[in-house]
């Protein structure tokens, strides 16, 4: 029986943190038709074809938890959707762009399912899923499939576009749990930058930010390296007694990064023979010569090439010499000396770039919600620049950077959410994200300092991306507060059931904001030792577990004079929350609140000079 084709509906490429995980997925929306009444286990030597072709499968622990879990699942039975999860993760880690992440869920609709898939690089996961469902379909109807042809093909998509080892080394170890330094990809040719705004830094495969061009001019010609190098003391292939070095010295290779010898190796052939590790065995005077040797050229990272017997003992006993200074060294050698911790290349640059007690991090706030959340964010970001920071903003009404408008419309997406962050003069962002941005697009930062969710209408977000009901609405907005970092805080309204429910999921701190100071949930939390912000007559109120403070007077916010729904005063609360978690000074907040309006006749902030690009 020759079963019907699976069917992709949609593919959405979710390039940040998502309803599924924090890491880039590929979320695709797949019809199995008449294929639901049919289960693996049900399809006559389907199991058997499939692990034949792809017997790396033996490796996937799925829901069981050990190798040969998924196996288990195939022979015991499973659908077509939660196959398809499977084998594409097995060709993107054949591809060379290893995964991990994978799910398959049922819509609601029959035979309807959304398969997700962690994604290092959407073009290979597309090729991989478009691959991974021909191979499923020639399993299941027993028909040819080229597997090799579509390893070689996958392979070339990966090497294409995935990071070189040189900058995925540095990415590797700048965004691990230790320094936890957020990376964006600005080009397909190994260009990253390490940081957010203003803090951040660039790196270019080898090369970083730092990396002279006036030095890298010069290690590209030989003789002049060779002369600058000599005119310092310092041996040269060129300059030995007799003309040559030792007939029986070897070349090594001395990686500097920031004046430090970091890594030593003696090559040979790249093809044949695996570079064997002497960091620990480098003399003393000869690390200072490679030292040396990059500060004369004026090389922040340099591989120095040292033609000598034994690179244990002094240059000058032996007739060493330096044969090559690189301002681009290749890591490759050093990575495969890494395995056992002997050479902690990435480390070394990472901490080069970024001092021990720098993460690379701006104050970053999210602010999520079903209405209101353009508002929160002006006022915020009104908040920032009186306190001084170049600030960023994108929302419903534009992108902006301090007073410049630089896009008109709605601009709470993915897209100008980067922007604000690649921008090397943004001090502080604050970058609106709606349902349709975290269901359609992941938001466009790791994490976040402060992590704001308003009032949330669940109904208005059924029917889309088949949500159908509280619970998912719920999952969808828990991503703005999962990404709260732990020395962040979650600005959640007290006044809401379902955002209230969402404290606990805070790796941070947690402050309610709540037009009525009598609310259960806002008494509890303060008895725990929480901030609330709350409004008590005609006075707005920072209140901690023992102590209650005015701020302002209800009546001195113009913002707020003519509402009488609450919902600006709401608003305003959610607003003066996050600059309280910022520790902005109360006397900036308070004339922030005096003077600030969102009316064309008399407003500041939308007063722009006109559209700029700035990026």
């Amino acid at each position: 029986m020759k079963h019907s084709d699976i069917r992709i509906l949609k593919i959405l490429s979710l390039r940040g943190p998502n309803l599924w995980t924090y890491k880039p997925v590929l979320e695709a929306w797949v019809d199995i038709g008449g294929l639901e009444d049919f289960p693996s286990n049900t399809l006559p030597g389907f199991v058997d074809r499939l692990c034949a072709w792809l017997p790396t499968l033996a490796e996937h622990r799925c829901s069981y938890e050990v190798p040969g879990g998924f196996v288990r699942r195939l022979q015991e039975g499973t659908w077509p959707a939660h196959i398809l999860e499977h084998v594409t993760l097995e060709l993107q880690n054949i591809a060379g762009m290893a995964g991990g992440f994978g799910k398959a869920r049922e819509t609601g609709m029959r035979g309807v399912y959304k398969v997700v898939v962690s994604s290092g690089h959407e073009d290979v996961t597309r090729a991989c899923l478009d691959a991974a469902l021909n191979l499923v379909m020639a399993a299941i109807n027993d028909t040819p499939f080229d597997l090799d042809a579509i390893h070689g093909r996958l392979r070339e998509i990966a090497r294409k576009h995935v990071l070189g080892p040189d900058a995925a080394c540095i990415v590797a170890a700048a965004t691990d749990k230790l320094r936890g330094i957020p990376s964006i990809r600005l080009s397909d040719n190994d260009l990253v930058q390490l940081g957010y705004g203003s803090c951040q830094r660039r790196i270019w495969a080898a090369r970083t930010d730092r990396t002279g061009a006036i030095a890298e001019g010069i290690t590209q010609n030989s003789d002049l390296t060779f002369r600058l190098l000599e005119a310092c003391g310092l041996p040269v292939i060129m300059e030995t007694e007799d003309g040559e070095a030792d007939p029986d010295a070897r070349m090594h290779r001395l990686l500097v990064v920031g004046g430090r010898l970091v890594a030593a190796s003696l090559t040979g052939d790249a093809e044949t023979v695996a570079p064997i590790d002497l960091t620990e065995q480098v003399h003393p005077e000869t690390a200072a010569s490679a030292c040396l040797a990059a500060r004369i050229l004026g090389l922040d990272i340099a591989g120095v090439d040292i033609l000598v017997k034994d690179i244990a003992h002094r240059l000058s006993e032996q007739r060493g010499v330096i044969a090559a200074v690189q301002a681009n060294p290749e890591f490759v050698r050093h990575h495969q000396t890494a395995a056992d911790g002997s050479s902690p290349v990435g480390r070394a640059i990472v901490d080069h770039l970024f001092p021990a007690e720098h993460n690379g991090r701006i104050p970053v706030i999210g602010i999520a919600g079903s209405s209101g959340t353009s508002e929160v964010a002006h006022l915020i970001a009104e908040f920032l620049r009186l306190s001084g920071k170049t600030l960023g903003l994108a929302c419903g009404d534009g992108l902006f950077v301090d007073r410049r408008l630089i896009e008109a419309g709605n601009c709470a997406n993915w897209r100008s959410g980067r922007r604000v962050l690649m921008n090397r003069s943004v001090d502080a962002a604050v970058l609106e994200n709606g349902a349709e941005v975290i269901l359609n697009e992941g938001l466009p930062y790791d994490r976040c300092q402060v992590g704001v969710v308003n009032r949330i209408e669940a109904a208005e977000h059924f029917g889309r991306n088949y949500i159908q009901s509280p619970e998912q609405v719920f999952q969808i907005f828990r991503t703005q507060v999962d990404v709260v970092l732990p020395t962040g805080a979650a600005v959640l309204n007290a006044a809401d059931p379902m955002v209230a429910e969402m404290a606990p999921l805070c790796d941070g701190e947690v402050i309610f904001f709540a037009l009525d100071p009598n609310l259960p949930v806002v008494a509890e939390h303060r008895t725990s030792g929480g901030r609330a912000v709350l409004v008590r007559g005609d006075d707005l109120i920072l209140a901690t577990s023992a102590e209650e403070s005015q701020l302002v007077r209800i009546s001195e916010i113009p913002f707020a004079a003519s509402d009488l729904t609450g919902m600006r005063m709401e608003r305003v609360l959610a607003a003066v929350a996050t600059a309280w978690a910022l520790g902005i000074e109360l006397h900036i907040i308070r004339t922030g609140l005096e003077t600030f309006s969102l009316e064309p006749a008399d407003s500041n902030y939308l007063r722009v000079l006109g559209p700029v690009d700035t990026f």
